[in-house]
């Protein structure tokens, strides 16, 4: 009986370069396709609030944030991830999710779960698709 081995040409450098081209573009164009981001994301105003104040550890705080566009006309209808750090590494993130309370007014109540200096990022997608990102720095969040 004869066995027959399959073999494979070598490729050859430029058909290997080809290929990793190729790939490299095809995930740029599939990761970058995936994730809208609005060209006028920055004449969003977002109007962030905390109370009460000063904000102290172990207790829950509301967050306040006021969504309009570049007309100052309310945003309705987006929904808002608020993250908070610390400000130093090797602590978990508290979420909460913002709901609407008013056209264009959003609430989420969060716990600073230790004393120090906090960064309060909000994820928000808005009606159209579109995200964007913004950041509050709460500074010396107080022992109860």
């Amino acid at each position: 009986m004869k066995s027959f081995l399959l073999r494979s040409r070598p490729r050859t450098a430029p058909g290997r370069c080809t290929g990793c081209i190729v790939s490299v573009c095809l995930a740029a164009f599939v990761i970058t396709g995936c994730h809208r981001v609005s060209a006028s994301s920055e004449s969003i105003s977002v109007q962030p609030r905390i109370s009460p104040q000063p904000v102290h550890a172990g207790s829950s705080s509301t967050i306040h944030i006021q969504l309009a566009n570049a007309s100052a006309q309310p945003i309705s209808h987006a929904q808002i991830t608020v993250e908070g750090d610390m400000s130093h590494p090797g602590m978990a993130p508290v979420f909460a999710d913002a709901a609407e309370t008013l056209p264009g007014s959003y609430q989420a109540h969060i716990n600073f779960n230790m004393p120090g200096d906090w960064i309060v990022l909000f994820h928000i997608k808005l009606p159209d698709g579109s995200r964007i990102e913004r950041q509050l720095d709460v500074k010396g969040v107080q022992s109860n």
